[in-house]
């Protein structure tokens, strides 16, 4: 009787460790979807140097994704946050020029983008980026799922400082209140696949 239930139990806990679902796939050294704005070519944004007035300006990203700074020179900016982009310029100015800058990055406009949502959806194509869009909101802008789709392998491909980053989101756990809705970002795209027969 006893090796019976001892089958039986291991029976069991084979079937759950089957059932549980895999890890979604993250980029090596990331734990998490990355949620901050990130600057792209367009973007308009102030710069103030604590106690160095003719330093501190507007500046425009170009499209080659730098800026023009006094004193350092070009400046790569694109792909970066605004802590980043801080931190960037404090460098490159504690860099034999200043001691101890304190550098403010202020973002006065973002360059209009949009976000692409292709794959398993009633109406795949670009959308218009708003402030505060989630990845839910934007597979609803699409026309919501395709009748083959499968929730639990959305992917999120975002654009990183080096290059190109994959996330595998479940969009399952999400409407079930299990995971929290993910925030896109300009330029994201959202790739719904087709559940396997």
């Amino acid at each position: 009787m006893s090796k019976l239930l001892f089958f039986f139990v291991s029976c069991l806990a084979a079937a759950a460790a089957c059932a549980t679902p895999s890890p979604p796939l993250r980029p090596e050294g990331v734990g998490v979807v990355r949620s901050a704005p990130r600057f792209v070519p367009g973007d308009v944004f102030e710069v103030r140097v604590f106690d160095e007035e003719e330093l501190s300006g507007q500046f425009q990203v170009q499209e080659d994704g730098t800026i023009e700074f006094p004193l350092v020179g070009r400046v790569t900016l694109e792909g970066l946050t605004q802590g980043e982009a801080t931190a960037a310029l404090e460098e490159r100015l504690a860099d034999g020029l200043l001691k101890n800058p304190s550098v403010t990055v202020i973002v006065l406009e973002r360059k209009s983008v949009e976000i692409s949502v292709l794959g398993e959806v009633a109406k795949p194509g670009t959308f218009p980026f708003v402030e505060r869009l989630s990845l839910v909101q934007a597979i609803s802008e699409a026309g919501g799922l395709g009748p083959v789709a499968a929730p639990r392998r959305v992917k999120l491909i975002r654009k990183g400082p080096d290059g190109p980053e994959t996330y595998q989101i479940s969009l399952e756990e999400i409407t079930a209140g299990k995971a929290q809705d993910v925030p896109l970002e300009p330029g994201d795209i959202v790739f719904v696949p087709e559940s396997p027969l």
